[in-house]
């Protein structure tokens, strides 16, 4: 029986006809050379009628109702088949088809023999990335440029380009002939990358060729995303908000103070932020007077400028965020005002909301109060400029006592910056925290805490900065892992004690995904610690500080025991304790910030780029104006969510588009704090003295310079050539999947451990670096 069943089976084996096929054979072996059939529109019954009586079916039909029904149902679900695929047949008036001559599937079938010799001509991969091609044939030279421009149809999402058929009516399919995955396959062949798909590999050739610029490649993939639903963000403003932000006056600062704001124009404010900020939205000085010590710290009023129930507002809330881009800003606000009536700028009248925190002989903040004033700011610096500065000495000494107090993690990472230059050329830059960024740091997280408190006091409603400790599964799991490695460290579970409890196990966890956290600078000492016996309201879900201040310690002191281990092993803690800080997010109650070791904590330094600051400013203006609050508690709560996803998103794209644009710079081998100039088409090979920092299956993900700046990822199947790999349960090594002679599996790399590696797959379209052993 078994024999029987196999040559049974093989009578199926060969190509096997489509639907289309089949018919259109039996119809034209019927039709003969009648060329008035084969332009008659057919239906079911017409091509029923004429294979019955073609093929002699009627008497046995006759004899067989339900014979005939059977081969009824059959031809209708091969029309419907037919309709779909226009191959053999195309589709003509009421649900008809008309047969393709002869001739023209001749045509269509050299058709589809022409492109398949030019993709076999051109598509051998002998080196890492070949370009466009060279050849004397001109009609070669036009099939790539067919090629190019619909590589260039797709990253658009546009039509493709009518030279791109089999025949004269845009024929792109044809048995198992697509022309379509041909062209993706011919992409990766001509770039010798290998992706998921082949966009990264059409917009690296486009480019190369110079069809498209850098800052064109950026802005499709912003549209790409926007198509695909994941990028909010318009990339032009809205031009009759632009027009009407223009028409917007000047400030008139005496016009102002007579109205009742104050007059805060001596005060010595200089703005401190990066050389190429266009928007200065905060302002600080330290004055000593009669014996007292304030810091001044002045945020742009944007709420001045943007009313709720506004068009404008509507638009700001609707981005929630400005999002920064190595070719562009995508604001939250019109440019009119983010870059000029809203902008701190030096030596004009500017309307701003003034915090001013009183400091004790110990440099502990005594006292805030809020101001609607006027201010003129005395000069815009970077941070360049005010190190070394004397001016600004005590500034820098109040920053350092601040943050002597503070218990951090020494997690920070190198950020990376590239920049899309007017000629094209990419500039990389890499940002480490400096004295200038650290002190503008704490004197804004100062500013936060100081108006979450007055206002959570008064009970307004706020989106709250929120920050959870780590949760009790991945501590465990960390402990796990330190333990497998054999190093002596094992954290405490997490305390979830609130205010005014004497025992709790519950707190909401928030966001995880450590891979995008927010961690905040951390803060100075707060005034006064609220009452535990007597709490306010807005303080009842806030992790205790002792709690807190427990969970701190014991995560620096693990960092400081890690300190005295071997490099490797330091590294592999410091990686576990930066995966267990969550993400921060909005939340219209305040469960305080883990990070930061703070209470109450509120975003006010940034309205130009943040819709919560510009909310947070509307809750103050009410508060000193005495009216009711601006926004409810549901209202605040539905914008808290609504923030905190888009901020999610505007971080996802900026990582994209910066590791495009620093993938683009490292084809034209340029190195970190420069700018490449090689605008060819030859990919400069690159390797790596590069550090495993993570192991989770199938990747293996490596630290490329060993300083957090850059990060790519090596497939296990890279490592092992024809062997097959396991990564264990801990995430600690890399080891044979099957026992040697000895029975042990061998160890081929480990958590922690340097890997030389070298470049394999480079996308400038959605970010990813893939690597090999070098």
């Amino acid at each position: 029986m078994a024999k029987q069943h196999n040559r049974r089976s093989g009578r199926n084996k060969g190509p096997q006809l489509s639907e289309g096929e089949r018919l259109w054979k039996r119809m034209s072996n019927l039709i003969g050379e009648d060329d008035t059939l084969f332009s008659k529109h057919w239906n079911a019954q017409s091509i029923a009628e004429l294979l019955i009586d073609g093929e002699n079916m009627a008497g046995r039909f006759a004899a067989d109702l339900k014979a005939e029904r059977a081969f009824r149902s059959k031809l209708d679900q091969s029309l419907a088949e037919i309709r779909k695929t226009q191959q053999y047949f195309t589709n003509s008036a009421a649900r008809t088809v008309t047969l393709r001559t002869r001739s023209e599937i001749d045509d269509i079938k050299n058709a589809v023999n022409t492109w398949r010799s030019f993709f076999d001509r051109h598509s051998s991969a002998k080196q890492l990335f070949q370009g466009p091609i060279t050849s004397s044939s001109s009609e070669d030279t036009s099939c790539y440029e067919i090629i190019e421009n619909a590589w260039l149809a797709k990253l658009t999402g546009s039509k493709m380009p009518d030279e791109l058929s089999l025949n004269k009516d845009g024929m792109l399919h044809w048995g198992k002939f697509d022309l379509i995955k041909e062209i993706s396959k011919f992409a990766d062949a001509r770039c010798g990358f290998r992706f998921q798909d082949a966009t990264p590999s059409m917009a690296l050739l486009l480019l190369q060729s110079g069809r498209i610029s850098v800052t064109e490649v950026l802005d499709m993939r912003l549209e790409a995303r926007k198509r695909d639903g994941q990028n909010p963000f318009p990339r032009q403003y809205d031009d009759g908000l632009v027009q009407h932000s223009k028409k917007q006056g000047e400030v008139e600062g005496e016009l102002e103070i007579s109205n009742g704001r104050t007059d805060l124009r001596h005060l010595p404010f200089v703005t401190i932020d990066p050389h190429d900020a266009k928007d200065f939205d905060d302002a600080v000085c330290l004055v000593q007077q009669d014996g007292k010590t304030t810091l001044w710290v002045a945020i742009a009023d944007v709420a001045h400028y943007v009313r709720l129930g506004t068009r404008l507002d509507a638009t700001a809330r609707a981005r929630a965020t400005s999002v920064y881009l190595p070719h562009t800003v995508l604001p939250m606000l019109p440019p009119r005002l983010a870059d000029d009536l809203c902008s701190l700028r030096a030596d004009v009248d500017r309307l701003a909301m003034v915090i001013a925190m009183e400091l004790d002989n110990d440099s502990k903040v005594t006292k805030s109060s809020a101001y609607e004033a006027v201010i003129k700011v005395k000069q815009n610096l970077s941070y360049e400029d005010s190190i070394g500065d004397e001016r600004f000495e005590s500034m820098f000494e109040l920053a350092k006592i601040w943050q002597a107090r503070e218990v951090k993690l020494n997690i920070a990472n190198a950020e990376m910056r590239p920049r899309i230059l007017d000629d094209e050329q990419i500039k990389v830059m890499v940002k480490w925290p400096t004295d200038a960024t650290r002190m503008i740091e704490s004197f804004m997280v100062a500013t936060n805490a100081a108006v979450g408190h007055m206002l959570g006091k008064l009970a307004a409603p706020l989106p709250w900065r929120c920050h959870a400790p780590p949760d009790s599964d991945e501590v465990k799991e960390l402990n796990a892992k330190l333990s497998a490695l054999g190093v002596n460290i094992e954290l405490p579970m997490p305390s979830f004690k609130t205010h005014g409890q004497s025992d709790s196990d519950e707190l909401s966890n928030l966001l995880g995904a450590w891979a995008n956290t927010t961690v905040e600078p951390m803060a100075p000492p707060q005034a006064v610690q609220p009452d535990t016996e007597d709490v306010p309201s807005y303080l009842s879900e806030v992790l205790d500080p002792e709690a807190r201040q427990e969970i701190l310690d014991s995560l620096a002191d693990a960092q400081q025991a890690a300190s005295k281990l071997d490099n490797k092993t330091r590294r592999v803690v410091d990686q576990g304790l930066f995966q267990l800080m969550q993400r921060a997010n909005y939340s219209a109650n305040n469960l305080g910030h883990f990070g930061l070791n703070l209470d109450a904590y509120v975003h006010f330094t940034s309205p130009i780029r943040r819709y919560p600051d510009l909310m947070v400013h509307r809750q103050l203006k009410s508060h000193l104006n005495g009216v009711d609050w601006v926004h409810d508690l549901a209202d605040t709560a539905d914008i808290a969510e609504h923030c905190s996803n888009q901020s999610v998103i505007a971080k996802y794209i900026e990582w994209e588009l910066v590791a495009n644009a620093y993938h683009i710079h490292l084809l034209r081998g340029g190195e970190i704090d420069s700018i490449s100039e090689n605008k060819t088409h030859e990919v400069v090979e690159k390797s790596w003295p590069a550090r495993i920092v993570g192991l989770r299956t199938p990747w293996v993900f490596l630290d490329l310079n060993d300083d957090g700046a850059i990060q790519g990822r090596m497939h296990l199947r890279q490592m092992g050539s024809k062997q097959r790999l396991n990564i264990d349960e801990n995430g600690l090594e890399v080891s044979t999947a099957e026992p040697g002679r000895n029975g042990d599996f061998r160890v081929i790399a480990k958590l922690g451990e340097h890997y030389p590696c070298r470049l394999r797959g480079i996308d400038i379209w959605s970010g990813s670096l893939d690597l090999a052993p070098k």
